[in-house]
């Protein structure tokens, strides 16, 4: 395959390609056999893949530059091509279904891909291809609207995105300056907006009746395949996020109000989680893609061979530049099967989340084509797509130091309550657009004021300052899928209650969550929701009780970050050490307030603590220090066998009071350990440990050496070695052994 940008794009004639489709047809009528059949079938999606690349090169062309006026009349030509087309293609599918060898035909490629074509008879008819051209055209127009728009902000021409940092900013007039020029920016082509929505919304009503549904809503949830699910039931799941989840993030914005010390939280006070900043990407965009192109290659084998595809043949455009269409997508060049990315760089986090989340619909692209023989079963349903993207975000997490230094912790809290936090905006405009089509006929001011209404049900924290387009309800312009992909957001919240069951999974079994998540992938769109949630041992997230499971389980991650110090021990500290190490450990193991004072005594600078802020003791790490890598039971006890000058640090153990968990203070304390150590010119860090931390310390950079004749505390422990390097200087340096792929955050 070429580079993206070597792919030469030819139009095809698909005036011939239509005559091939009717040709096609005709054959699938003759067909003896079903061999012959499945024959003529394969040598059509051939061909099909051909001119939808070139379709899609176009689009992706036309969307790094809507001012280019060559791929603006290609996109043009194919809005007005591909409906006739694809009615030519469902006619021949329905030979097949009518076929004699229609058995033989879904025993090969599965009844939910004759389902698919099934339900495809009832979406298509020589009626409605002038209203398919047209709404095409008209979604045409709202990104050439919305990426045309820009604003002159602190002497800079800003698009949307370019506003967006200033958004982030640590001064708040700042934000307020910034959130004030977006919202007048919405509002400067709010007229041209609500103009095409009133176009779209009765084009789209008249569609679904044409083909004799009873409302659009009807048709755009078969049309999406959602074969399991009945609006009724997405109802029902709004309920659930309005009742467990939209309480957990008002506490949420209560303690980021007060973390940033305001009297009342405004929207644009919103994006900074931290007073002192968020957490920024540390990069160019060639050192974030390189950063990401090796976290991949620690992440797995698999992940690895994809990123460098992605990279060799140049299978993205990230950066935010003048006419460059709003958003982030991935798409799906068939011919080559290449997957290609889409962004709008802007400096922030959303740099790397980029990296991560479109990368998630890439990987799974790129994995299904090489199971599946044809790209229409490549992508399955929308509310699966966005699990492998949304899960990715998460998988990546133990990567996050290299992206955001010593800000990594701030970025994994930050994007975990955002995940959360967003699901309640996700549901608004869901129901939203419910109304809006149970309505055809609502005015600008009308959907304004339903938005409103929704935004204070799911939303009640949320304050605009007074900008009065906002306040009125204008916010809706902003989410281009209301436009583009009408029906389509619900997809990320079902899919984020999936996410965070893998991001609990990866930190208990991270080898068996890579592994679900893998085969999930490698089924691509063979299968309908609910068997792929099957597939991927996902719990439904329509099933009374899933979401506040969930929700339960990521309370813990997301408790306000605490501030700590790591220092040495000192002796006053003793007491709170073996308080916090009896919270931790069973009786039968702990060690006891002499133990410790035995340890300071004989091996001081192998024991450090981490101190709050408030001067609690958040956890602690010790040990000692012995002549040979063998971490004896006798060393726990016996302090005489201690050895400040010996070759290796043992680690006799490592605690976090249980109410600082899950925030990374082991972790740290470990990495501390680990230099100083190298600092002190020792070959090895040894411990023991038990099954469960056996990921925790892997990931961390120990390898696995052994089962452990340990009998203390009369547990079963495992050895583990953090190996350090030599440099040509002849002083250490820490050093990891083998690949690690692990999940868990701490």
């Amino acid at each position: 395959m070429k580079k993206f940008s070597e792919i030469e794009y030819v139009r095809p004639d698909m005036e011939a390609e239509q005559e091939k489709v009717r040709a096609y047809t005709k054959a699938l009528k003759e067909a003896k056999s079903y061999e012959e059949l499945r024959g003529l079938f394969m040598e059509e999606k051939t061909r099909e893949d051909a001119w939808t690349t070139m379709a899609e090169v176009a689009q992706v062309r036309y969307t790094v530059d809507t001012r280019d006026s060559f791929y603006e009349g290609e996109v043009q030509f194919w809005n007005e091509t591909i409906p006739a087309i694809h009615l030519l293609i469902q006619k021949a599918e329905k030979v097949i279904l009518e076929s004699p060898f229609i058995k033989e035909f879904a025993e090969e490629f599965g009844e939910f891909f004759v389902k698919n074509m099934e339900v495809g008879q009832k979406l298509a008819d020589d009626c409605i291809v002038e209203d398919l051209i047209e709404e095409a055209n008209l979604t045409q127009q709202y990104s050439k609207i919305t990426a045309n728009a820009s604003t002159e902000f602190k002497g800079e021409t800003c698009n949307f995105y370019g506003l967006l940092k200033a958004m982030q900013s640590t001064d708040r007039q700042m934000r307020k300056e910034a959130m004030t020029a977006w919202g007048d920016l919405y509002e400067e082509i709010s007229g041209e907006l609500d103009a095409l929505y009133d176009k779209m919304v009765p084009l789209r009503d008249k569609i679904a009746k044409k083909l004799g549904f009873s409302s659009y809503i009807e048709f755009i949830y078969l049309s999406y395949g959602r074969y399991d699910y009945t609006a009724e039931d997405v109802a029902r799941f709004r309920a659930q996020v309005k009742e467990k989840i939209v309480p957990l993030c008002l506490e949420l914005r209560k303690e980021q109000e007060k973390r940033l010390g305001v009297d009342r939280l405004h929207y644009y006070d919103e994006e900074l989680i931290f007073p002192e900043g968020n957490a920024v990407p540390e990069g160019t965009t060639e050192e974030l893609v390189a950063k990401a192109q090796k976290m991949y290659h620690e992440l797995s084998k698999e992940t690895g061979e994809f990123f460098d595809f992605m990279v060799e043949h140049e299978l993205f455009d990230l950066e935010t530049k003048p006419g460059k269409q709003t958003g982030g997508y991935c798409t799906f060049l068939n011919t080559f099967k290449a997957p290609f990315i889409f962004s709008n760089f802007n400096g922030t986090s959303a740099d790397v989340d980029v990296l991560t989340h479109e990368a998630g619909h890439a990987f799974e692209a790129y994995t299904a084509a090489k199971q599946i023989p044809f790209m229409d079963m490549v992508f399955p349903t929308s509310e699966v797509a966005e699990i492998h993207s949304m899960t990715m975000e998460h998988f990546a997490y133990p990567w996050m130091n290299a992206f955001f230094g010593e800000k990594a912790d701030d970025y994994r809290y930050a994007h975990l309550m955002s995940a959360l936090e967003v699901i309640p905006y996700m549901v608004c405009v869901d129901e939203f657009q419910h109304k809006v089509f149970e309505n055809i006929g609502m005015t600008a001011k009308e959907r304004r004021a339903i938005w409103h209404q929704l935004e204070l049900t799911y939303m009640p924290w949320r304050n605009y300052d007074g900008h009065k387009f906002l306040e009125e309800g204008g916010f809706w312009m902003q989410k281009q899928h209301i436009f583009v992909n009408p029906f389509y957001y619900i997809d990320y919240a079902l899919a984020q209650i999936c996410a965070f069951q893998f991001f609990e999974r990866s930190k208990k079994e991270p080898e068996k969550a890579w592994d679900d998540y893998y085969r999930l992938c490698q089924a691509g769109g063979s299968k309908g929701y609910f068997a792929l949630l099957e597939l991927a041992g996902l719990k439904n997230p329509f099933v009374d009780g899933t979401v506040e499971e969930v929700v339960a389980g990521l309370k813990p991650y997301l408790k306000r970050k605490v501030k700590y110090t790591i220092r040495p021990v000192k002796e006053e500290d003793l007491k709170k050490v073996a308080e916090v190490e009896a919270l931790c450990f069973p009786a039968a193991e702990a060690a006891g307030y002499e133990d410790f004072m035995e340890r300071y005594k004989t091996c001081k600078n192998s024991f450090f603590v981490a101190e709050t802020e408030d001067g609690e003791i958040a956890g602690f790490c010790n040990g000692c220090c012995a002549d040979t890598d063998y971490l004896a039971d006798a060393l726990y006890h016996d302090a005489t066998l201690h050895n400040p000058d010996g070759d290796y640090q043992m680690i006799f153990g490592l605690d976090v009071n249980p109410k600082f968990q899950k925030q990374g203070i082991g972790e740290a304390l470990m990495r501390h350990m680990v230099k100083s150590a190298g600092e002190r010119d020792k070959k090895a860090v040894v411990l023991t440990c038990k099954d469960h931390m056996i990921p925790f310390y892997k990931r961390i950079g120990y390898e696995y050496i052994e089962l452990s004749d340990s009998t203390h505390g009369g547990a079963k422990w495992h050895k583990m070695m953090y190996r350090l390097l030599k440099r040509k200087d002849g002083k250490a340096k820490r050093g990891r052994t083998g690949r690690i792929r692990n999940f868990s955050v701490h």
